[in-house]
């Protein structure tokens, strides 16, 4: 298995099409499965001539609290120096790929505090409720892998698959203006678990980076940015008329 300081890179690899995937990992567990999933996805993209670049927060030692002086609503707000840097990496990408377990129903604080930090950087709940678009990501697709201990029909049990899409997927989508957000979910990810069934998931991996690839490459991701961007206009001129 590919260990974190492996995938790690400062820049975007160089690629024939130059379109950029920025994959974003939050596990701990270098040996864990998740650290498998962003091998797989980024081994696929670049077999297929695009670039990526995986930031593994917790080999980086991000750090996930929002101080007071970083709220959108402070006077003369601007970004610290390390989110500065997270934020050039996601300009210059064309696609975000989250890489998570589900703790305890929700993401990992961690990618949380990235969320806040990074994505929501400078972006008020005024700006949330009106959906402007956070400009470093309006527009561009976000896909996530999520892996769970339980198995999916439990966890949809308890209302945690639909609640998850909800208050993290189409929030951030709709709230920050993305083009879409798609999620594959990987259920009974255990200390163990059958190979045949780790090699299946990973084969599903391949195939979402390799769909990604095909939208970016066939100008999809845009043609939806644009409807999307049509549809928030027409949806502010609602409500000032």
């Amino acid at each position: 298995m590919t260990g974190a300081n492996a995938m790690e890179s400062t820049t975007f690899g160089r690629a024939d099409t130059g379109f950029n995937h920025l994959v974003v990992l939050a596990n701990p567990a270098v040996d864990g499965f998740d650290h498998a999933i962003a091998a797989a996805y980024k081994q696929e993209v670049e077999r297929l001539h695009q670039s990526v670049h995986v930031r593994d927060l917790y080999a980086l030692g991000f750090d996930p609290v929002l101080r007071a002086d970083e709220r959108p609503t402070e006077p003369g707000w601007s970004p610290s120096p390390d989110v500065a840097a997270e934020l050039e990496l996601v300009r210059r990408c064309d696609i975000i790929v989250f890489v998570y377990p589900i703790w305890f129903g929700l993401p990992p604080a961690m990618l949380k505090g990235y969320v806040e930090r990074v994505l929501g950087a400078g972006y008020s709940f005024r700006d949330l409720q009106v959906a402007a678009g956070q400009p470093p990501v309006a527009g561009k697709p976000l896909l996530s892998f999520s892996t769970s201990g339980a198995s999916l029909p439990w966890l949809d049990e308890q209302g945690q698959v639909l609640s998850l899409k909800d208050i993290f997927d189409v929030y951030l989508w709709r709230g920050l203006g993305m083009s879409q957000a798609d999620h594959v979910r990987i259920d009974s990810v255990v200390p163990g678990m059958n190979a045949a069934y780790a090699a299946e998931q990973l084969e599903r991996v391949r195939a979402a980076a390799e769909k990604a690839c095909a939208n970016l490459a066939s100008g999809r991701y845009r043609e939806q940015a644009e409807a999307a961007v049509r549809r928030r206009a027409a949806s502010e001129q609602d409500h000032a008329s």
